[in-house]
């Protein structure tokens, strides 16, 4: 063998062939065994049993993964094989060796292994130490375990930090098996919990341990239901026991392990302690749901409880709503001071929750204004009764606890489902009743009735300081000039800036103004604005505004269209930055309503400094609102249509037809295109068709909007026509389209 060639396999000296063959037989067998073993995909190697494992032998198979030829194994090794064991190995691989030896004479190591490119790969050596004339030699496979070995480093790092995230977080991880309906939870439940978690536990078996409250366990077994019906994630909260007895929230969650074929094996769930984020959230929600003077429901709540209990009252039971109202309340406020006042509005709370039960509800959505509803009474008597014990209660109570000062409240009561099937409906008529009650001379109760006079565009008055002892605008000259302005004019265009006008100088305001929205309703414009002496206009800038950018404007606006601000600081950021940018330190806007949705407002700003809106400045701004709304979308939906009947015009003119409109009953002519004009200059509109084309004192025979189908003509100028009639709507009339196509070249 040369001496370049030394490290080949050579097949005597690794594998003996059989001896019983001939020569020739044991040849074949001997270069088919070296192809094999130069082939296979694992090293094989032959080495001395020295300090340096001196390569002998080595196949094709370990060169190829290393990159080195035999010639460089020679000069760059000098033959040794441990000089190919990464440096940080080779300790240990002598080492073990050793070790291995000495009990028997088989050897298995793993070790990195240095390649041409600069990179390790990962190995595993099995071999055996025989005996030979030169003295001891290994035989050994080497089989390259790189990937395997990385998979099983990522693995283990990956259990080393799930190991690590486990001894640092207090969640407590769970593995339920399907196959045996068992749940392993991880060991820091008894951190949580104070007694240790159960190895194997079904569902069944945690209700009778009580370690989930009884209620709540009907949320566990759906949890599992929907897993197993192919649920992959599900999220619950539920109430978990410790072991001093007390119920800790805990959100579950959970996630399906599916095998390869896609089959429910197992599910993976974390349990995570949200108590005191639970009960933080539920404070909070207390607090903003709360006025925060009397501890009472605000407008907001009370009214969403009430719109919740009516959705699933049954019609049968019968239920009150009370509006009250402290009579003369800004007098004390005036004489008395506000803390005086505020203590008033607390007592007064007390003494009505003294006289409600505690299935009831009851609510202060105003300055002085208090509802209360009455859950389930027997009869309307009830509610006549429970309205004089809250007339008694307070005169009394402030007769002996406010230096005697009389103080005393009207009533308003409506039924359900007497006089409404929901909250907005109830809502006005206890309204009209409080009304009532305030004209028979206040301290008293009034039910409604359908035959009272609901106060003119009565609004609703949230946190505001307006006198309800105020007598109610019904039809002030103001309104009457205002009425009379629109139904007269032939221009509303120019009416409504006489009419902002007006209101602005009757109630020395800084701005009024008329937002329309877009046809999307996403943003609105200013479309009309008048301003007092020495206030800049702020038209131009206030056009194409989108709502998206407002922070939920129309929150703004109560049940009954109305908001009033009487401090821009009390609005969301926006909303305070675009009043800023105006001067606008009070505002009182009214909606226009169109199908229920708001299309738009009418508003004033007060931009001298804050201010409080009065009543007769809410009725008549409401009032306003509703004539320009009805005139306005009238005016609109009239432009919109003119719009769409001269596009329908511009579109017919451009035709290559000749086209004409008439009266269905009488044949007039309602427009002609400019083909047709060109064609009969003399026709005009208000002519019959008959007479302008044909020179006929009667319809024509068989005519197509008579008879429908089409006709077929001849004029005396030459050339054959067939005319088409359809059916259309022009300027809001019955009419026919009609159509000429001519059919000369046919009739040939």
């Amino acid at each position: 063998m040369a001496k370049n060639d030394r490290y080949e396999i050579d097949p005597g000296s690794m594998w003996l062939p059989d001896p019983h063959l001939s020569p020739e037989q044991q040849h074949f067998q001997t270069t088919a065994m070296m192809a094999f073993i130069n082939n296979v995909p694992t090293g094989v190697l032959k080495c001395r049993n020295d300090e340096k494992f001196t390569i002998l032998r080595i196949n094709d198979g370990f060169l190829k993964w290393i990159g080195y030829t035999r010639q460089e194994l020679s000069s760059l090794f000098s033959d040794c094989y441990l000089n190919l064991i990464h440096p940080d190995d080779q300790k240990n691989v002598l080492d073990s060796t050793r070790q291995q030896l000495a009990s028997g004479g088989s050897v298995s190591n793993e070790y990195r292994i240095l390649c041409k490119n600069g990179s390790s790969r990962w190995i595993t050596e099995t071999g055996y130490c025989t005996q030979e004339e030169d003295g001891p030699v290994f035989f050994c496979t080497l089989t390259d375990i790189t990937d395997l070995y990385e998979t099983r480093e990522n693995l283990r790092l990956s259990l080393d930090r799930h190991d690590i995230i486990m001894r640092q977080s207090k969640n407590i991880v769970f593995e339920w098996d399907k196959k045996t309906n068992s749940l392993l939870f991880s060991t820091n439940w008894a951190e949580v919990f104070g007694y240790p978690p159960l190895s194997a536990l079904d569902f069944g078996q945690m209700t009778q341990r009580g370690h989930i409250a009884a209620e709540y366990i009907d949320i566990l077994h759906q949890m599992l239901d929907e897993i197993v019906q192919g649920a992959s994630f599900l999220s619950r909260e539920c109430q978990i026991k410790t072991r001093k007895g007390v119920s800790i929230w805990c959100r579950i969650q959970v996630t399906s392990q599916l095998d390869l074929n896609g089959n429910l094996i197992k599910a993976i769930g974390v349990i995570v302690n949200v108590d005191t984020e639970k009960r933080i959230i539920d404070s909070l929600r207390q607090k903003a749901e709360r006025d925060p003077l009397t501890g009472l429901y605000d407008k907001a709540a009370i009214q969403s409880l009430i719109e919740k209990y009516l959705s699933a009252a049954p019609k049968s039971e019968q239920c009150a709503l009370f509006m009250i109202d402290i009579d003369d309340f800004k007098v004390v406020n005036d004489t008395m001071g506000h803390l005086f006042g505020d203590a008033v509005l607390a007592d007064f709370s007390a003494s009505i929750c003294r006289v409600t039960r505690s299935s009831d509800l009851v609510g202060r959505v105003g300055g002085d204004e208090f509802l209360v509803f009455l859950k389930a009474i027997p009869s309307e008597r009830t509610a006549l009764q429970k309205a004089q014990r809250f007339l008694s209660v307070i005169q009394n109570l402030f007769r002996e606890k406010k230096n005697n000062i009389s103080i005393s409240c009207s009533i308003g009561i409506s039924l359900f489902p007497s006089h409404g099937h929901d909250f907005r409906s109830l809502y006005q008529c206890a309204d009209i009743a409080l009304y009532q009650a305030k004209r028979k001379g206040k301290n008293t109760s009034c039910l409604y009735a359908a035959q009272m006079r609901q106060p003119a565009l009565e609004v609703y008055r949230p946190n505001s300081p307006i006198d309800f002892d105020q007598p109610a605008v019904s039809k002030s000259s103001l309104s009457e000039s205002l009425f009379r302005i629109l139904y007269t004019t032939k221009d509303i265009e120019k009416a409504i800036p006489l009419m902002l006008e007006m209101v602005g100088r009757q109630f020395d305001v800084s701005r009024v103004y008329v937002f329309e929205n877009s046809e999307d309703n996403s943003s609105c414009s200013n479309t009309f604005e008048w301003c007092n002496d020495g206030i800049s206009s702020e038209k131009e800038n206030l056009q194409n505004l989108s709502y998206d950018s407002l922070d939920h404007y129309f929150d703004n606006f109560n049940e009954d269209g109305i908001f009033f601000c009487q401090d821009r600081d009390s609005t969301p950021d926006a909303q305070r930055k675009l009043l800023q940018k105006q001067g606008v330190y009070s505002l009182l806007q009214c909606a226009i309503r169109h199908n229920g949705q708001i299309v738009g407002f009418v508003g004033v700003d007060e931009c001298t400094g804050t201010r409080f809106w009065s009543e007769e400045e809410i009725r008549t701004l409401a009032q306003l609102s509703e004539l320009l709304g009805t005139f306005l979308l009238q005016n609109r939906a009239l432009c919109r249509a003119k719009k769409a009947q001269n596009q329908m015009r511009q579109l017919l003119d451009v035709q290559n037809a000749f086209l004409y409109v008439v009266d269905q009953e009488n044949f007039q002519l309602f427009y002609l295109n400019k083909k047709m004009q060109q064609q009969y200059p003399q026709a005009a509109v208000g002519q019959h068709c008959y007479k302008a084309f044909f020179d006929r004192t009667s319809p024509c025979s068989g005519c197509p909007v008579q008879s429908g189908g089409h006709q077929i003509i001849s004029l005396p100028a030459g050339g054959s026509y067939k005319i088409s009639a359809a059916p259309v709507e022009w300027d809001e009339q019955s009419a026919s389209l009609l159509t000429w196509y001519d059919v000369s070249e046919q009739q040939k």
